[in-house]
């Protein structure tokens, strides 16, 4: 692990990309890497590995942030106890969640320390660090249910255990998947305390068939889930269009904690999805998250071969 530990140079520090920034903490645990559905499985799991590679021949100095394994009652916060019952039974099983999400107990391990990682990642968020868990935003996962090879719902976790522990009232979530996270949705659905915000390809068009823009949410949570729905091949000047009319919404919510669900799938080469992004585009998105104070961000969906190039580009706006 020592590898992982620190990364870069002094002579890094001054670096374009890091020039007036704090220094950058990236959350990970080698445990990550035994997120692996097989190698022909879009999910690459050595995709951090790559990035910190990039990380080092580009002069980037980081340091990394281990994180705790998350514990049954973190999960129960958001997960029905049958769910995580019926998840534990198929991991010793070494069977399948869905058809696109084997299990086995090596995965689920991950997954217990990937929510681990987003329980750190907020909570350093709010104190002011600039943070990046390298392994989260798995928002296909409800309630009950799970598929798209999302096991637990990291990020709702972490916002869950924040409010019941008195640190925040109220949170925000972009989601820039390109597949709505309908998982997400589902847990908070009902709620005003957590403003959900999704950016995704036209739910008609692809996985997972939910996140229309009139699911709006429903009692007290009515008009805290917005869908914004983009149509296939959609590119970079609409995209940005779009994600400039939600981003002010945070002004008027006033949330304790924002986390950004940050899926490079919309690529224009992301062999999943058909939204047309460059790779300087996510430069642009990570523009328009740089003011944001007590921003936890989650590295989430992706199956490209050019992860690392996406992620570094979202870097060079952000810091």
């Amino acid at each position: 692990m020592a590898y992982y530990r620190r990364q870069g140079s002094q002579s890094a520090f001054n670096s374009p990309l890091l020039k007036n920034a704090k220094m950058l903490k990236l959350v990970f645990h080698e445990k990550y890497l035994k997120y692996d559905f097989g190698p022909n499985h879009p999910w690459k799991s050595e995709r951090s590995l790559v990035f910190f590679d990039k990380l080092k021949r580009l002069g980037i100095k980081y340091e990394v942030i281990v994180p705790p394994k998350a514990r049954d009652k973190d999960i129960l916060l958001v997960h029905d106890i049958h769910y995580l019952q019926k998840v534990k039974k198929l991991a010793a099983a070494s069977s399948f969640l869905s058809a696109d999400t084997p299990l086995n107990n090596e995965i689920l391990e991950a997954a217990y320390f990937s929510v681990g990682g987003s329980i750190k990642t907020t909570e350093l968020a709010l104190d002011g660090e600039k943070v990046i868990n390298l392994m989260g935003g798995f928002h296909h996962a409800g309630i009950y249910s799970s598929s798209g090879f999302c096991i637990f719902n990291d990020h709702a976790i972490a916002v869950r255990k924040l409010q019941k522990e008195g640190k925040i009232k109220k949170a925000m979530i972009y989601d820039l998947d390109v597949h709505a996270g309908q998982g997400t949705q589902e847990i908070f659905y009902n709620e005003a305390t957590v403003f959900t915000i999704s950016l995704h390809q036209d739910p008609s068009t692809t996985y997972p068939g939910i996140g229309y823009a009139e699911e709006k949410g429903v009692g007290v949570g009515e008009g805290y889930n917005l869908n914004a729905i983009l149509s296939p091949g959609t590119g970079e000047k609409k995209y940005l269009k779009a994600l400039d009319l939600v981003i002010p919404l945070a002004s008027k919510y006033y949330p304790n904690l924002i986390v950004l669900v940050l899926g490079v799938d919309t690529y224009k080469k992301d062999p999943l999805a058909h939204i047309k992004l460059e790779i300087d585009s996510f430069r642009k998105i990570g523009a328009r998250f740089k003011n944001f104070s007590k921003l936890a961000i989650m590295f989430a969906g992706g199956y490209s071969r050019n992860i690392a190039d996406l992620w570094v580009s979202f870097l060079k706006g952000y810091l």
